[in-house]
């Protein structure tokens, strides 16, 4: 495949549609080499993929775009970064979406654009990345801005042409890459670079080759990558990016809707708040509903008390999750009709961890670790929140950055408490009490947040030497504060070398949240190794039914 120049031009400005050429160009460069850019995620658990997460947003960035083709560079500019806004994912797409709002900024109410024009984004965007980040830290996305924004500047002021300009930009991201495990201990010990600065280099190079007029095919690029990784790697499938549009467990339920002035923006909300991957289209006569929801009956006795429906194709997607849940999935349903709703959303995904918060009045996003939501996903959820005040709980570190956005975006008033785990949330949620000020419980969630100890233990994804430890691909490890602790030892065993990292005390409590990799027959198992281990805790086993994990151990 070679690149779709689109009629580039090197004239010294650009319109809107030649900013949309020039970013499918540099889609379709990440697109080549999205498998790559997933495989030097440095942590070995399975997560939200950082390159389908970019390529993702920048899907919608380019969707949103193409509804303002025709436009000014403006109009184009402030599409992408509405498009980039709300489909951003995970950690990286949120970050990469903030070059988008730097564009927005910078184009505002021009015609075209020129090279200078887009050093003056790269700076914007740069800043913003920053400050989308609670904690920055170098050797990761920010940096490769950071070199990448500094060239532009420097060719700026040299007053370079856009295609000096960009081939600058380029090689100092690339040089950024390279640095990156320099900058960060835990790159380097793992023998990679880091994964989200690797695409950001990538869509600025196939930026940088529309400019150019460079018609090489996408999969030739000189990797910025470390001597002895193997690049070997074949581009996505175009089959796999259509199913992630619509990705998830329990039932995928479709069905069309007839009556007489229905509010299809309701039924949208309606949907969104009882599934997930919802698709809603059509009038005020007839509609169409495509959603994942574990409970289509209860949906389907909502869509009969709207009209008449018809064409009803329920497939179940996940049978063994769903054998595994029935019981706790009921426990959950049962506790709905006894609690009181209250203005907090929680993300969550696994059923006895979803019905713990919505036990406590919570309503809850389902979704996680590989099913990061976007800003979109975020929004519609809170709106769904009968209150103009919302307390979002992330519930993991890679949905913070998307839920912080969201909360920027939002017309209500919406606080993030940045809880990056389950047991986080958790300990949040049942600090929250209804008399107090939404100030004040969020005041009271950040500091009890602060006291919240946890351990996780999962499969790895990738062999790595992470920690002094060397672990292989498949092997049980064991995480205690993100740190690796254990590896290729039993559940049990790993379970106790978390506790003695953690240094739990007499008198601590300890929950563990059994997933569906681990039986309840293991579940007994471990208890029992704990509780001969630590006869003085107070150990609280739950399901929590959460996929990849075995458990999620909460220490408090």
């Amino acid at each position: 495949m070679t690149v779709a120049l689109q009629n580039a031009t090197l004239s010294a400005r650009w319109s809107g549609d030649e900013l949309l050429a020039m970013f499918t160009t540099a889609a379709q460069v990440l697109q080549s080499h999205v498998n790559l850019v997933n495989r030097l995620n440095v942590f070995p658990v399975q997560d939200g993929d950082t390159g389908i997460n970019m390529l993702l947003t920048l899907r919608d960035t380019l969707e949103e775009a193409r509804a303002a083709e025709g436009g000014t560079a403006a109009a184009v500019a402030r599409a992408m970064w509405d498009g980039a806004c709300m489909g951003a994912k995970g950690n990286g797409g949120s970050i990469v979406s903030q070059l988008f709002k730097g564009m927005a900024e910078a184009f505002d109410g021009k015609e075209c654009v020129s090279a200078n024009d887009f050093a003056d984004a790269l700076q914007l965007a740069t800043a913003y990345a920053y400050n989308a980040v609670g904690n920055p830290v170098e050797g990761t996305m920010l940096t490769v801005f950071t070199h990448a924004a500094k060239a532009a500047q420097q060719s700026s002021e040299a007053d370079d042409d856009a295609e000096t300009m960009l081939r600058d930009v380029c090689t100092a991201a690339h040089e950024a890459v390279i640095l990156t495990p320099t900058l960060l201990p835990r790159l380097e010990e793992a023998g990679v670079v880091d994964s989200g600065g690797l695409g950001l280099w990538m869509i600025l190079e196939g930026v940088r080759r529309w400019v150019a007029q460079d018609d090489s095919s996408p999969d030739d690029l000189e990797m910025p990558l470390p001597d002895g990784i193997d690049i070997s790697e074949t581009a996505v499938s175009l089959d796999f990016l259509d199913m992630t549009e619509h990705e998830g467990h329990g039932y995928c339920t479709q069905f069309v809707i007839r009556g007489e002035g229905m509010n299809i923006d309701e039924l949208r909300e309606e949907m969104n708040v009882r599934g997930s991957s919802g698709v809603v289209i059509g009038d005020a006569s007839v509609i169409r509903v495509h959603v994942h929801t574990e409970t289509p009956d209860l949906l389907m006795d909502y869509a009969r008390e709207i009209g008449d429906v018809s064409r009803v194709s329920v497939e179940n997607m996940d049978e063994q999750r769903e054998r595994l849940a029935a019981m706790q999935r009921k426990q959950a349903e049962d506790a709905l009709s006894m609690v009181i709703p209250i203005p907090v959303l929680a993300v969550a995904w696994g059923d006895g961890l979803e019905a713990v918060f919505r036990h406590e009045g919570a309503s809850v996003l389902v979704a996680g670790d590989t099913m990061n939501p976007s800003v979109r996903d975020i929004l519609d959820a809170v709106d769904a929140v009968p209150s103009e005040h919302v307390i979002v709980l992330p519930n993991n570190g890679n949905i913070v950055p998307a839920a912080m956005q969201a909360a920027e975006a939002a017309e209500k008033t919406v606080r993030v408490i940045p809880t990056t785990n389950i047991p986080q949330g958790v300990a949040a949620i049942l600090e929250y009490q209804p008399y107090r000020s939404t100030d004040d419980n969020a005041a009271g969630m950040e500091d009890v947040i602060e006291d919240v100890r946890t351990g996780e233990i999962t499969r790895a994804a990738r062999s790595v030497t992470l920690d002094g430890i060397s672990v292989d691909e498949g092997q049980l490890i064991g995480l205690f504060d993100r740190n690796l602790v254990a590896a290729g030892e039993g559940l049990a065993d790993t379970t106790l070398s978390i506790l003695r990292s953690a240094e739990v005390d007499d008198g601590d409590l300890v929950t563990l949240y059994r997933g569906d990799p681990m039986t309840e027959a293991e579940e007994k198992e471990v208890v029992s190794a704990v509780e001969s281990a630590y006869p003085d805790i107070d150990l609280q086993p739950y399901y929590g039914g959460q996929p990849f994990y075995h458990l999620i151990i909460s220490i408090e």
